[in-house]
């Protein structure tokens, strides 16, 4: 049975602000030594400030500086609550319901949403390597789903439909690790694969046309057809990549039933932070804060 992050452990261990920030200061310096005057002593609180000083020069750090809560009037414990829902959810937490659960205006709620979000998404990893399934998708609102005047919107002046979908390019290793990447510019697959992928992996992809030709740049090349109703090759298959499209689904379509394209990237890197991390609820919250640093 995995370890568990419970709410009570979470209560006991930040019940103030002062113990969020103890933590923060903590996570942000480690073995450290005063700037001014090389001392090693450990700093101390400074009495009704959010500050730690030297306790021989007196020089002062300030742990929230420079990072997601620097100048945010919403209490830490506010803030740390917020983070701790991420972790206990599968399809993360609508901005919604943390304006109930906390108290906050929406606007509020939506803006620490997403900075939580980029705090999941902002340790990129290397190149993948090994087996790497390789896959895109798109997002966007049905045309039939629109208010008429929205409706309207989506035809050029020839009448011709105009794509309002956007598009993920995402690639899974079957060591656990998965990138996304939303594809606003004009890069091709190609590049996105080679951006994102390492030379000596053996890369797993669709029959899409934007995929050919890999085979001479990559260790190996292997194409599922879907158009012959081929999904599944021996061990060649894209069914992780696919199940993690569906998580995202669930995500952006259940719980915050509508994501703006410019914010597509935050809400794919949440779902891949909470994918790779899945099986680790325990340390999912220290992690997050570890990002703070």
């Amino acid at each position: 049975m995995n370890k568990r992050y419970t709410i009570d452990q979470f209560r006991k261990d930040y019940p103030d602000n002062d113990a969020c920030l103890h933590k923060l200061f903590t996570v942000r310096y480690t073995n450290l030594v005063c700037p001014k005057c090389d001392s090693d002593k450990p700093f101390t609180r400074v009495k009704n400030k959010k500050s730690y000083q030297c306790p021989c020069c007196s020089f002062q750090i300030y742990p929230m500086a420079a990072t997601i809560f620097e100048k945010s009037t919403t209490p830490l414990t506010h803030w740390f609550y917020a983070i701790y829902l991420q972790t206990t959810t599968r399809n993360g937490v609508a901005a919604k319901e943390l304006e109930r659960q906390l108290n906050i205006c929406y606007k509020t709620a939506l803006r620490m949403a997403h900075q939580i979000k980029k705090l999941m998404g902002n340790k990129k990893p290397d190149k993948l390597t090994g087996v790497v399934e390789t896959d895109e998708c798109y997002f966007g609102m049905k045309i039939v789903n629109m208010t008429k005047s929205k409706r309207a919107q989506m035809y050029d002046e020839h009448g011709n439909l105009i794509d309002n979908k956007t598009g993920i390019m995402g690639f899974l290793s079957r060591h656990g690790q998965v990138i996304t990447e939303v594809m606003h510019h004009g890069k091709t697959f190609k590049e996105r694969v080679r951006d994102n992928v390492s030379k000596d992996a053996t890369l797993i992809t669709d029959g899409h046309s934007g995929y050919e030709g890999l085979d001479i740049e990559f260790f190996k090349h292997e194409v599922i057809n879907h158009l012959i109703g081929e999904y599944k090759r021996g061990e060649w298959h894209n069914n992780n990549i696919e199940g993690f499209w569906s998580q995202l689904k669930r995500t952006i379509k259940g719980t915050h039933i509508h994501c703006d394209a410019k914010y597509l990237q935050i809400y794919a890197d949440e779902v891949a932070f909470r994918y790779m991390n899945r099986e680790r609820q325990d340390e999912m919250f220290n992690i997050i804060l570890s990002h703070v640093a």
